[in-house]
């Protein structure tokens, strides 16, 4: 498979009624699947080995077939826009509970990492797996569930997909990945980054950077180990050169880095040739991690992640003009804005990181967020240990109240004294933990303004990411989302899983369990189909409108964060999720497991054909 296994987008459909859909398709925007996970794995039961899924092989006696590749994360095309790369994260469902271990301890909840199997959505095997047990890579002690990533290439001409994962003999360290989460490109040279497991978590938790790099033809130029970083998220090309943020693995000295706190993330610039592809330059010495990228005004802008040691809140960073980059002036960024100048209670503003920036219409669109269900609520647990109560109501009243939807504001000439920021999508009020009354009250956002167009997260409370992909195509504004409903319904208050079980530390009955699941579901996740969501703002002085809530008509697919315009004829979207099943499309909603590599093309939207328009009454009329 590695290094030449091709497959055709849009093979497999489900039936709805008397028409055929693909999950992940939505014909009356214009949207198909260019590219598919397809299953990879035999899984045989709790404990025993898996094995990869041969072409054309049958199923064996006792094996179930699993999708593990879930997130399409490194997202790039190359310079010429004949290709898009990407590379992937498996299980992230184990990997991510795994990842939020220490959080969960440390809180006084229990650790939610004892193995279930659910073959209606995820299987999930923690330190119990083979793999674990046995020490095969990438997967360690709790990270169990995590199995080799993959590389792949889409011809956008033929609309065919080559997997370029190196082999054994090109990269001996590739099984140390357990993610694959920044791409770039420029000339003819592709990169991507991985990051390797540890046993404190999964790709999500940070771990050595690793970089592979390619020729745009396919072929693989060699790898290189950075044990100086810990965490890679973007790059970004500006004035013809290309760069990427990663976070330090050693903190730096206070009053060495840009601003007072001692520096946890750098901004990198490469300086290398295709046959010396991994020589790189510091040209920016941050107090957190640079994640997401934007051009504005002659200067790069960058959202950051907190690093590790660090104090700093979650913000925006500003650059020197372009010319003026370089390692004579890596401390010369500027933090123009955080989360603690917006959310009143200081531990949710400290478990905020930021999403996307994006240039748009003079102003830089930028983006808050909790980077999964729990930090807040852990924090906030961790800290005044009393407010959960230690029943399932309490807990989940402490969970909506420290973990806010997410944000999307705006900032006009940043660093300037006259330096504008408005509050697009959140709230005038955000909830605040008060220690004396031992209660939680609602205070002020720290702007004292409105959201100019709605509530945050766009409206959906579970939109906890806003942002977490972006792009500008044809002059309008496109951001993703992770929606957490599905992960919350199937898996939090799923009693196949025994979640409840383990974080409450004492046996919560099935019929208990499967009460606050259908109350759930009834009250709040009232449409099965809510799954990850694209909002598009069509100029500045209007609201966002949804392309999608629904994942693009597979509601397996929680998350789009890959959003990627290839000129004015195509808009790509990389979808996320953590699902292994179903492995073939259902229809009860429509969803398939498995990362998705969607096409947006205007030119199809809106055709006016008979299956078009079906589809689109038929989901107004939630005909399914």
């Amino acid at each position: 498979m590695p290094g030449g296994d091709v497959v055709e987008g849009g093979a497999a459909v489900a039936m709805l009624g008397t028409r055929k859909m693909v999950p992940g398709e939505d014909r009356r925007h214009g949207v198909t699947v260019a590219a598919q996970a397809q299953p990879d794995r035999w899984w045989f039961g709790l404990g025993r080995p898996t094995r990869p899924i041969e072409a054309g092989e049958g199923r064996p006696d006792g094996g179930r077939a699993q999708t593990t590749q879930g997130y399409l994360w490194a997202f790039t095309a190359d310079e010429a826009q004949r290709s898009v790369w990407w590379g992937t994260v498996s299980n992230a469902v184990g990997g991510g509970i795994a990842t939020l271990a220490g959080d969960f301890a440390g809180s006084g909840l229990g650790v939610p990492v004892q193995p279930w199997d659910d073959p209606d959505n995820v299987t999930c095997e923690f330190a119990s797996s083979y793999n674990a047990v046995h020490d095969v890579p990438p997967a360690q002690d709790i990270v169990g569930d995590v199995v080799p990533v993959q590389v792949w290439q889409h011809d956008i001409a033929s609309g065919t997909s080559v997997e370029r994962t190196p082999d054994a003999q090109q990269c001996p360290d590739f099984d140390r990945l357990a993610g694959l989460r920044a791409a770039g490109s420029i000339g003819d040279v592709v990169f991507l980054g991985g990051i390797e497991t540890t046993t404190s978590g999964g790709a999500q938790a940070g771990g050595t950077v690793m970089l592979l790099a390619y020729h745009t033809d396919g072929t693989f130029l060699g790898w290189q180990r950075f044990p100086e970083w810990d965490n890679i998220k973007n790059f970004v090309v500006a004035g013809g050169r290309l760069y990427f943020g990663v976070s330090l693995a050693e903190t730096g000295e206070a009053g060495t880095g840009s601003g007072p706190n001692p520096p946890t993330g750098s901004v990198q610039r490469w300086r290398g040739t295709a046959a010396n592809p991994f020589r790189f330059e510091e040209v920016g010495l941050l107090g957190n991690q640079p994640t997401y990228f934007t051009v504005h005004q002659d200067r790069i802008v960058t959202g950051t992640w907190v690093g590790t040691g660090s104090s700093e809140p979650a913000g925006v960073y500003v650059s020197p003009p372009l010319h003026e980059l370089s390692t004579r002036t890596r401390t010369g960024w500027q933090l123009v804005f955080t989360a603690a100048h917006l959310f009143p209670d200081p531990l949710t503003a400290a478990a905020m990181v930021s999403f996307a920036v994006t240039s748009f219409e003079g102003w830089i669109y930028a983006t808050f967020g909790i980077p999964s269900v729990a930090p807040s609520l852990t924090r906030h647990l961790a800290t005044h240990p009393d407010q959960s109560g230690g029943s399932f109501p309490d807990l989940a009243m402490a969970y909506l109240r420290s973990s806010p939807g997410g944000v999307v504001y705006r900032i006009k000439d940043p660093g300037q004294l006259n330096q504008q920021v408005e509050l697009l999508y959140g709230e005038r009020r955000y909830w605040v933990f008060d220690p004396d009354s031992e209660d939680w009250a609602l205070r002020d956002n720290l702007l004292h303004q409105n959201p100019r167009f709605g509530g945050g997260g766009f409206g959906t409370r579970f939109n906890d990411y806003v942002g977490w992909g972006a792009a500008v195509f044809r002059g309008k504004l496109y951001l993703g989302t992770f929606n957490t409903e599905k992960v919350l319904r199937d898996i939090t208050l799923n009693p196949t899983t025994g979640l409840l079980n383990q974080i409450l530390r004492r046996p919560v009955p099935a019929v208990e369990a499967a009460l606050w699941r259908q109350l759930a579901s009834r009250l709040v996740f009232r449409d099965e189909r809510t799954a990850g969501q694209v909002w598009v703002f069509d100029d500045a002085d209007s609201p966002a409108r949804p392309l999608t809530t629904t994942g693009f008509n597979n509601a397996c697919n929680w998350g789009i964060r890959g959003v990627l315009p290839v000129g004015d004829e195509h808009l790509f979207f990389g979808t996320n999720q953590g699902w292994q099943y179903p492995t073939e499309p259902r229809d009860d909603p429509p969803r398939r497991a498995g990362w998705q590599l969607l096409k947006l093309t205007p030119a199809a939207a809106g055709d006016g054909t008979a299956t078009g328009l079906l589809q689109d009454l038929l989901l107004k009329l939630r005909i399914t």
